[in-house]
C-alpha cells in the first residue's frame, strides 16, 4: 500500500487559521465561565432563590471539568496539526537538500518503486 503525503501547505494553512479565529471567542468563554456563574449566583442573593443558586453552583460543578478538557483538547488538536505541518515543510526541505548533495556526490537513486538492486558505478562493465 502506497501512501500519498503530498500535502497542499498554502491550503492546510489555511483551514489551522480558519480554525483559530472560530476558536479565539471560546478562549474567552472557557475562562469567565467560572466568573460569569459566580456573578449570577451572588445577584440571587436572596432566600426566595437559594434553591436556584444552589442549581446553577451544581450545574457549574458539573460541566466545569468538561468545558475545561474541551478547550485543552482544541488547543491540543491545533497545535498537533501546526507542528505536523511545521515537520512536513521542514521534512520536504531536509529532502530537498539530500537530494542535493546525493547529485553531487553523484549518487545515482533508484526510480520510484524500484527494488533493491545494485545501482550502477558508471563503470563500463561490458569490456
Amino acid at each position: 500500500m502506497t501512501v500519498d503525503w503530498d500535502i497542499d501547505i498554502a491550503a492546510a494553512s489555511k483551514v489551522l487559521t480558519d480554525t483559530v479565529t472560530e476558536a479565539e471567542p471560546f478562549d474567552g468563554l472557557a475562562t469567565t465561565y467560572g466568573e460569569n456563574l459566580t456573578a449570577i449566583m451572588e445577584g440571587l442573593n436572596y432566600d426566595v432563590f437559594t434553591i436556584v443558586a444552589v442549581a446553577i453552583g451544581e450545574y457549574a460543578e458539573h460541566w466545569s471539568p468538561t468545558l475545561e478538557a474541551a478547550a485543552n483538547q482544541v488547543g491540543a488538536s491545533l497545535t498537533g496539526a501546526q507542528n505536523a505541518l511545521m515537520a512536513y515543510m521542514e521534512g520536504q526541505e531536509e529532502m530537498a537538500l539530500t537530494a542535493q548533495r546525493n547529485a553531487a556526490n553523484g549518487v545515482i537513486p533508484d526510480p520510484p518503486g524500484t527494488p533493491e538492486a545494485p545501482k550502477p558505478t558508471g563503470e563500463n562493465i561490458a569490456v
